[in-house]
């Protein structure tokens, strides 16, 4: 099965103008961003215990793992059990109890992920390059060299997460290992658009969805569903990304995964509101809203609600999107959180913007600004400096109209 390709033809046009919605405020197109996985460490309430489990279940997918077959040990079938229950800091202590002997490369892979898992990435990347040194057979040669791939990745080394992915990947290749290759393949897309590279990001995940499709992998299907529609939205061809949107919302609701499902959905309200169908985006914003809040994920729901906020902008009620968008704003501040004051005053620069009121515009992207520079972040920095140039260019351009 073949799908057509993003066109990109506008593709600095669309990322410069929209990259601040698209990478900022959407928290799905990387699914989860490197802050969220320090939470996963937390103790939580019960009722945010599922929102615990699907989010670790999610990273999971990102990472190898060689089964534990029954014929091996049973400290290597109980620190596999371990892994599996999520007991993290279990699967550290058992492992480091082993004899050297028994310390097996896929029992070395479970340990790197369980240090991933607990916030210690030193350890976990000694784990990786000790199961890369003792690997056996190539798919004990590509497990860690993905898994020290998707380390460096999250941590931001982009070059060097490239290089260890692609030759996890041709590892993969040459194996016929193919749900190895879709998980892959997803992690570069992700990758090459971080690189700048959106053409062969596209290529990536679309080959990872055919994949998907082929074997079939149920959850990387959803997962590529997804990221494509949002590709295709971004690309204006948005009979496409409702058509993959839709096709994500009805997999994951099979696969009884309400994180998901409220993505897809919050998907779906983007395609709306750019068609101009607000009350549908609405509808479909507001569905999206109401899975978070049952699964007390304050952090998309606040996503929701600033999209709630840019639908009434687009629609033309500047009263109500501004007065949401300034709660908002208060409330990143209460969080003294950087990033999402950022964010708002951003957001609410849009909402100026579209209203008319460009000197306004320019104070909020000003002070969105000054917030990402506090927070260090140069991809964020650059990226409002050239919408503050934009916008100065208009001011001045009005003020020499006759």
């Amino acid at each position: 099965m073949s799908f057509p390709r993003p066109r990109f033809l506008k593709p600095i046009l669309i990322l410069r103008v929209s990259v601040l919605w698209f990478f900022l405020i959407s928290p799905y197109f990387i699914h989860f961003q490197a802050r969220t996985f320090a939470a996963l460490n937390q103790d939580v309430p019960e009722e945010g215990a599922l929102l615990k489990q699907l989010k670790i279940g999610t990273l999971k997918r990102n990472l190898r793992q060689i089964p534990i077959g029954e014929q091996a040990s049973a400290s290597a079938r109980a620190l596999a059990a371990h892994y599996n229950e999520n007991r993290f800091r279990a699967v550290v202590a058992g492992f480091e109890s082993l004899s050297e002997k028994e310390k097996s490369v896929p029992l070395l892979l479970i340990y790197g992920n369980a240090f991933f898992f607990i916030g210690q990435n030193e350890a976990a990347v000694g784990a990786y390059q000790t199961a890369f040194r003792h690997a056996a057979t190539p798919d004990e040669k590509a497990g860690a060299m993905a898994n020290f791939g998707w380390l460096l990745f999250v941590n931001g080394n982009n070059q060097a997460a490239q290089a260890w992915l692609e030759r996890a990947l041709k590892i993969d290749r040459s194996q016929a290992h193919y749900e190895a290759q879709g998980t892959v393949l997803s992690l570069l897309g992700n990758l090459y658009f971080q690189l700048g590279d959106p053409t062969k990001g596209a290529a990536a995940h679309i080959e990872a969805l055919e994949i998907a499709e082929t074997l079939p992998i149920p959850w990387l299907q959803a997962r590529q569903l997804e990221t494509l529609g949002r590709l295709y939205a971004l690309d204006g061809t948005l009979h496409l990304a409702e058509e993959h949107f839709q096709k994500a919302l009805n997999v994951y609701r099979t696969l009884e995964n309400p994180l998901g499902e409220a993505a897809a959905l919050a998907g779906l309200a983007s395609v709306e509101q750019e068609r101009g169908a607000f009350d549908l985006a609405m509808a479909h914003q507001h569905d999206a809203l109401f899975i978070y809040r049952g699964l007390r994920d304050k952090e998309n729901e606040t996503q929701a609600l600033v999209r709630l906020s840019l639908i009434y902008r687009d629609q033309g009620d500047f009263d109500s999107a501004l007065d949401l968008g300034q709660r908002l704003l208060s409330m990143q501040k209460e969080a003294e959180n950087l990033n999402g004051m950022a964010e708002m005053e951003g957001t609410l620069g849009t909402i100026y913007e579209k209203k008319g009121d460009l000197a306004t515009a320019v104070r909020h992207w000003e002070s969105a600004l000054r917030l990402f520079q506090e927070a260090g972040l140069a991809q964020q920095i650059h990226i409002v400096e050239l919408r503050i140039q934009t916008l100065q260019d208009r001011l001045v351009g009005e003020a020499e109209l006759p």
